[in-house]
């Protein structure tokens, strides 16, 4: 965030076209082919970018308490946030905490990792390579397996959120 113009520019490609252009593929479609950012290109993620970063321990976020982790908190009465209302808890997150934020001791999940920085997260869906996991969610995959099975049939489509 709060990149010049000029440094901008230093990443661009000399024959590529500008980031807004619309490129034309031969069928005449707009979309027919993907064009990378000219922003953070996979050569500029490198070591260098790791020097100063700090341990997944370390990522600050609300702390769990002995047992009840931070479940509690989403629960409704007795809990801080109200989960229906995600997109104030995430403000009040990026707020209190900064642009990376782990929610973690969620009984029987994972930790939630909010990042609110897009080339952070730029930067990380380039290190994941060419063929990329992200796994469906699991309600999804029941609902169209076995719920809705005579609608999707074998091939439920590639969404998977």
């Amino acid at each position: 965030m709060g990149r010049s113009l000029r440094a901008l520019s230093r990443y661009r490609h000399a024959n590529a076209p500008p980031p807004h252009a619309k490129v034309r593929h031969a069928s005449g479609c707009p979309f027919a082919s993907r064009h990378r950012s000219q922003v953070a290109t996979a050569a500029a993620v490198d070591s260098e970018m790791f020097t100063n970063a700090r341990p997944y321990s370390e990522v600050p976020g609300p702390k769990p308490i002995p047992i009840l982790g931070n479940t509690w908190r989403l629960v409704p009465v007795v809990g801080q946030f109200d989960i229906s209302e995600l997109a104030k808890v995430s403000r009040m997150f990026l707020e209190r905490y900064g642009r990376i934020v782990r929610l973690g001791g969620l009984v029987g999940r994972p930790d939630l990792l909010f990042v609110f920085d897009a080339d952070e997260i730029e930067r990380m869906y380039r290190r994941e390579g060419p063929t990329p996991f992200r796994p469906s969610m699991p309600c999804l995959v029941k609902y169209k397996s076995e719920v809705r099975k005579d609608f999707f049939g074998e091939l439920p489509g590639v969404v998977g959120v």
